[in-house]
């Protein structure tokens, strides 16, 4: 979704976090050898910032701890302040200490160190809120409380606004495509399916998926699941990225490439295998 139009991602969170309005740069989140943030962007507005966007679908606990450090990577690589944003794509994401803030206390229980961060609830918005943040955003309004009550109609007002502004018809099945998989962490496979066929948009119609699933049973289709998981969980470990080589059926890889969006590390998106 972000590569989509990154540059809409940057406005949108960067206007929640204070940041001043400026253009917006996408920067290497490589950050040390097993480190790799979601997504950073440098800001260069009336005060040159950067803002690092982190996507959760899946709850744990240590995130707080794990954003501090990407946040003071970040800031010594660059050298600019950084904003961090997490964004729980679902209210199942929640965990006890994700309040916003984070301390780490000292032997005499005093805090040595004192971190906050934003956490964003896609859920809590409107539909039209993501969709007025624009088409690369407009995917997340199928994840709303509001969307809840009536997929169907939320889906047809994204259909209808994709329609409207996107560029052309690969962007506009990414979109939809896009949002086809973020439904799959709130309602049932065979409900949003029964709606995305009724608008002929289901993702076995996209030629992407379509892409993924052919090349499944050779090393390119493999190597299109390697990388995309390495920019979600960082560098695998040899033995890891044996056992994804190690796939061959199209039911597995059709079963990883939707495990992708909502595992919480390399465990939980192999663990099918």
């Amino acid at each position: 979704m972000i590569e989509t139009r990154p540059e809409e991602w940057a406005r949108c969170f960067a206007r929640l976090t204070g940041i001043p309005p400026g253009p917006a740069t996408a920067l290497d989140t490589d950050l040390a050898t097993t480190l790799q943030a979601d997504r950073v962007f440098r800001i260069d507005g009336e005060k040159p910032s950067l803002l690092h966007l982190e996507l959760e679908g899946n709850p744990r606990l240590g995130i707080p701890r794990e954003l501090m450090r990407y946040n003071t990577f970040i800031d010594h690589q660059y050298d600019l302040p950084v904003e961090t944003v997490l964004i729980l794509l679902r209210p199942k994401a929640i965990a006890s200490d994700l309040t916003g803030l984070y301390q780490r206390l000292g032997a005499s229980g005093q805090p040595i160190s004192t971190f906050r961060y934003r956490v964003e609830k896609v859920w809590e918005r409107s539909i039209s809120y993501w969709l007025d943040c624009g088409p690369g955003l407009a995917a997340l309004s199928v994840l709303t409380d509001e969307a809840s009550r009536d997929l169907k109609s939320a889906v047809g007002q994204l259909a209808d606004f994709a329609k409207d502004r996107t560029a052309d018809d690969t962007e506009l099945k990414s979109i939809m495509n896009a949002s086809y998989m973020l439904c799959g962490l709130r309602y049932p496979s065979g409900m949003a399916k029964a709606i995305f066929k009724g608008l002929n948009m289901l993702m076995e119609d996209s030629t992407t998926y379509q892409d993924i699933l052919n090349e499944g049973r050779n090393e390119e289709g493999k190597a299109v699941l390697l990388s995309l998981a390495t920019q979600r969980f960082g560098i695998p470990s040899p033995e890891r990225a044996e056992r994804l080589q190690s796939v061959n059926e199209l039911s597995k890889i059709r079963s990883l490439t939707q495990t992708l969006l909502i595992a919480a590390d390399w465990d939980d998106f192999l663990k099918t295998i």
